[in-house]
């Protein structure tokens, strides 16, 4: 069986977790397209391949010819649409972040109970074998107890005054865009959900952050640093240091770039690199989504785990408005 996913936006990240995954992952295939402008929706579509746009996203998810809905649109439709197509038997790939407020997390959860079809939040990162193995390495206790984490991601995203980053009514912000990302890498490989410290946020004159740095604390009392800046270059990365050595990643996001990643463990002084090759994080992601819609193989990136990051993401920007500053 295949499974025709139709696409709610003509993002840009439609692209590389979508249409350049589905030619990557046996089984799947974008049977269509919905966006805000048409116009726009019939270029995305014939540059992509997709043969059909629905006129809006309603037709698309009643679409007899439509099994699963894949959400790229701005944060502040994930609720919306999301609870749609699961009211009409749609399983639903969601991007990040999940949703801006926790009401619509429970309401989008409540939607999957009652619907009893799937919703997956879009973390690539999380069906990578770098990161499966980033999971292994700390949860199996060979770094002996942690005493410090640290993880960043930024990106820089100009201001061209229409991007949706620097909007925060839509989703904008360092914190959600970017700041999704470490804090999963924390939460999945500790295994933990690290309390709150301080927060403090980089705030654009439309409001919306353009940076955020945050401390948190294991239940060891290990310290954890998480920041994100979306006015600075690529990077990514995450340390872990425990009694018996350390375990240094760079770029945990999408180890599959053209720039490659890095592995770095040392346990009781000696140091080890090991390489991960392969497909990338998206197609992981697909086959996974696939399988989990097609098989009821199970995944990892929904229900309360998903509710936990954005709690913690929520927690974070509450305790940052005290503590924010315009650039």
């Amino acid at each position: 069986m295949t499974l025709r996913i139709g696409i709610l936006g003509a993002a840009r990240v439609a692209t590389y977790a979508m249409t350049d995954a589905a030619r990557d992952v046996d089984g799947v295939t974008v049977a269509g397209l919905a966006a805000r402008d048409p116009v726009r929706a019939r270029a995305y579509a014939d540059q992509h391949g997709i043969g059909r746009v629905f006129a809006d996203y309603d037709d698309l998810i009643a679409s007899p010819d439509i099994d699963a809905v894949y959400v790229a649109l701005p944060p502040s439709l994930h609720a919306r649409w999301s609870i749609a197509a699961l009211n009409a038997g749609k399983p639903v790939l969601c991007e990040k972040p999940f949703a801006l407020t926790m009401a619509d997390v429970d309401a989008m959860l409540d939607a999957e109970a009652r619907s009893g079809v799937l919703l997956m939040e879009a973390q690539h990162s999380h069906y990578h074998p770098l990161a499966a193995r980033m999971r292994a390495v700390v949860h199996d206790g060979g770094l002996g107890d942690l005493l410090r984490v640290a993880a960043h991601f930024s990106a820089l995203v100009p201001d061209t005054g229409d991007e949706l980053r620097y909007l925060p009514d839509v989703g904008g912000g360092a914190l959600w865009d970017l700041g999704v990302y470490p804090a999963y890498w924390i939460r999945s490989a500790t295994g933990e959900e690290p309390q709150l410290v301080s927060a403090r946020q980089r705030l654009h004159a439309s409001g919306a952050d353009i940076a955020t740095e945050a401390n948190l604390r294991l239940a060891n009392g290990a310290p954890v640093h998480l920041a994100c800046d979306m006015a600075a270059p690529f990077s990514a990365a995450i340390r872990f240091e425990g009694a018996r050595g350390s375990l240094d990643i760079v770029n945990p996001l999408a180890p599959h770039l053209p720039q490659g990643h890095r592995f770095v463990l040392k346990v009781d002084g000696i140091a080890r690199e090991e390489q991960f090759p392969g497909r990338s994080t998206y197609s992981n992601q697909l086959e996974a989504f696939r399988d989990a819609v097609l098989h009821g193989t199970p995944v990892a990136t929904r229900g309360a785990d998903t509710r936990a990051t954005m709690a913690l993401l929520t927690a974070i920007a509450d305790r940052a408005r005290s503590h924010s500053h315009a650039d």
